[in-house]
């Protein structure tokens, strides 16, 4: 134990002096007036040195006189899909996803024939949409007066997302439905209920994010799952882009019957200078805010009497989500069912000019930094989970409401559906309907991972 906490009061002294000298020069460059492309890319390849994953990968002397989003992006290592930069001057540094300005997704699909068809393939519960009526499989007619096709379906996305707003004629309704920007909060928990099958109790939850804001809503959740004692638990992140390793943590504490709260939840694993390290679920839970955190044994009284528990995924399903499936497996028998996720088996953290003055202002680095890996040393799929049990859930149109039994993923926990060795490296199983466009995959760019700096 001493040399574990000499190790991390090591580590976080080391990050601590970088930040805020954010950062010293590493060679004989010299000082560019602030403000300047060579300033904020010399801050820029710095920070990369000490955080970044790939930091033996850095070019040594690149040239500094370009944009600095060119020069991030050039300076990362191939094999990186994530790291990001931004500057909120610069908004096409993170660009709006339409979900998360209207409150709703899309999809175009070309059926199998050959129509093509925009679906509203999300909606946020309590968002302006959900009021106006719209819900997943309804076929959208027109978008602001203009028939969808396979050509404009991309542009009609960003101009709805640029004027925050979206006239749709919708089949099945009459008249134009204008939709305005999300004002309220997304709650993370959409959905969850249960249902009889097979003579055995069923509870299902949709979670669309990891936000701290969802754990109010998974505790009342588990609590109505074991009052109606639930043996069966089908748990869909078909959808759900990650968030906060801690509440993955938390919602594993309430799944897995195995656990203990020293026992590993994740290993972080890093460069030379971030090193590695293993977190227990206590670690991770201190890590919640201070009003939310009842530590581990006040999760564990919100467990199910679980043998195992289904998990559905989708091409969307990455970070802290991907990171729940594998943490999970060295205490419980996980079924994955559905699709294979995105593959992002990496977390990162936020870095700033901590200067003051700070010199370098408002650019923001978010680099991969660690790879993720569960108890039992399993990681390494940035190509994505793949799923035990494979299902589409554009099998059956139009797409059903979460938790409808009638829906592709939730027949194949209840079949139990297995699938043989070479079945499992299908990589696209949408049949003969094809997907065109997915407004979704705007939120696939900013799957997020962020832990704390002390980590």
């Amino acid at each position: 134990m001493k040399t574990y906490a000499l190790f991390i009061k090591t580590l976080l002294s080391y990050l601590m002096i970088f930040s805020l000298y954010s950062c010293r020069k590493s060679d004989d460059r010299p000082d560019y007036p602030a403000g300047s492309q060579e300033n904020i890319n010399s801050w820029i390849l710095d920070s990369m040195k000490v955080y970044y994953y790939w930091n033996t990968s850095l070019p040594g002397n690149p040239s500094l006189n370009t944009d600095p989003s060119a020069f991030f992006k050039g300076i990362k290592n191939n094999a990186d899909r994530f790291s990001a930069l931004v500057n909120p001057d610069f908004p096409e540094s993170y660009p709006p996803s339409l979900v998360h300005t209207l409150g709703f997704d899309w999809i175009t699909l070309q059926t199998s024939d050959g129509q093509i068809q925009t679906v509203i393939s999300l909606v946020v519960p309590g968002s302006g949409a959900a009021d106006k009526g719209l819900v997943r499989g309804h076929i959208i007619k027109t978008i602001n007066g203009i028939i969808p096709s396979a050509n404009n379906i991309a542009l009609l996305t960003t101009n709805s997302i640029t004027q925050q707003s979206a006239d749709l004629e919708v089949a099945g309704k009459t008249g134009v439905i204008r939709v305005s920007r999300l004002i309220r909060p997304e709650d993370p928990v959409y959905t969850y209920q249960i249902f009889q099958s097979g003579g055995q109790t069923y509870g299902y939850l949709f979670l669309n994010s990891f936000e701290n804001t969802a754990l109010s809503q998974l505790k009342k959740a588990f609590t109505y799952f074991k009052q109606q004692q639930v043996q069966e638990l089908i748990l869909d992140l078909r959808y759900n882009p990650g968030g906060s390793v801690p509440v993955a943590a938390a919602l594993a504490a309430m799944i897995a019957p195995h656990t203990t709260e020293g026992a590993t939840f994740v290993e972080y694993r890093g460069n030379s200078k971030a090193g590695s390290r293993k977190s227990s679920f206590s670690a991770e839970l201190n890590k919640l805010p201070s009003g939310q955190n009842t530590g581990f044994a006040g999760l564990s009284v919100y467990r199910l009497n679980l043998s195992r528990v289904y998990i559905l995924t989708g091409s969307h399903t990455a970070s802290a989500a991907e990171l729940l499936i594998n943490s999970l497996k060295p205490y419980i028998p996980v079924v994955q069912s559905g699709q294979q996720t995105l593959g992002k088996d990496m977390a990162s953290f936020v870095i700033k000019d901590y200067r003051n003055p700070q010199v370098v202002k408002k650019w923001e680095i978010y680099p991969m930094i660690f790879k993720l890996y569960n108890a039992s040393g399993q990681g390494d799929y940035s190509g994505g989970l793949i799923p035990d049990q494979i299902s589409d859930e554009l099998a059956v149109l139009p797409l059903k409401p979460f938790g409808d039994l009638s829906d592709p993923l939730i027949q194949s926990c209840l079949q139990k559906n297995k699938v043989t060795a070479s079945q499992r490296k299908v990589e696209s199983i949408h049949g003969k309907t094809k997907v065109i466009f997915d407004s979704r995959i705007q939120v696939d760019l900013k799957a997020s991972l962020i832990i704390s700096r002390s980590y």
